[in-house]
């Protein structure tokens, strides 16, 4: 098994993003010790949020032109929303708060579960992507959304179809990460109820199978008894 040490670590940029150098030192028994660089982007964590609409049967996206996409891709990007978790905040909060800001729905209690956790990026950056679900109603929609002024982000809020979100993920229109890692959620969650709903019908069918068994035994002895 090979030894790996940080030796040193070096704060090479300081801005929004915090960047570090690392000199990284690898040995395995009694061979010649190797050192090498690495570099770490230090970033807040982020909440993710993909919302479903349940009176619409559609999944709210944003799109929103993305600066690191330029020359990658042609025209803006769909996303769930979502945005760092600040400083003394929950990830639960947080995607509260992005949905509010960005698609303007209020996510009554109960209605939003935990999907799961990852690093977008583990290979050079600390983020933390929380990824949440929620099902709204139209009752729910009590702004307009569009981010926080200010902030630039030029959101454009899509209501998609839920039977075209997964076609858009198929397809490559959507390439975002998060968003696809939403579709997978969704996904999930949406055929465990019916995998809920399949093992519940299927009780029923053994149950009713049950009972015309014991039926049929009972009137089996009640025509043995006539008969003697």
């Amino acid at each position: 098994m090979k030894e790996i040490k940080i030796v040193s670590e070096n704060r090479v940029y300081d801005g929004y993003l915090k960047i570090d150098e690392a000199v990284i030192s690898e040995s395995e028994g009694s061979e010649e010790q190797i050192q090498y660089s690495r570099f770490k982007i230090t970033r807040p964590d982020a909440a993710a949020i993909l919302v479903y609409n349940a009176d619409e049967d559609t999944v709210i996206l944003v799109k929103q032109h993305r600066y690191p996409a330029v020359g990658r891709v042609d025209g803006d990007i769909y996303e769930i929303p979502a945005g760092k978790v600040d400083k003394g905040e929950t990830p639960e909060a947080a995607a509260l708060r992005e949905v509010k800001e960005e698609v303007g729905y209020d996510i009554k209690e109960g209605n939003m579960i935990f999907m799961s956790e990852y690093f977008p990026s583990v290979g050079y950056s600390t983020e933390i992507i929380h990824l949440f679900a929620a099902t709204v109603t139209n009752s729910d929609k009590t702004s307009d959304g569009g981010g926080v002024e200010g902030e630039h982000e030029n959101i454009n809020i899509h209501s998609i179809p839920a039977s075209d979100f997964f076609k858009m993920i198929s397809s490559g229109e959507i390439i975002d990460g998060k968003t696809i890692m939403g579709a997978n959620a969704f996904w999930h969650l949406r055929n465990d109820q019916f995998i809920q709903l399949g093992k519940q019908y299927y009780e029923i069918l053994r149950l009713e199978n049950a009972k015309k068994i014991a039926d049929e035994v009972i009137n089996e002895e009640d025509a043995d008894e006539t008969t003697k």
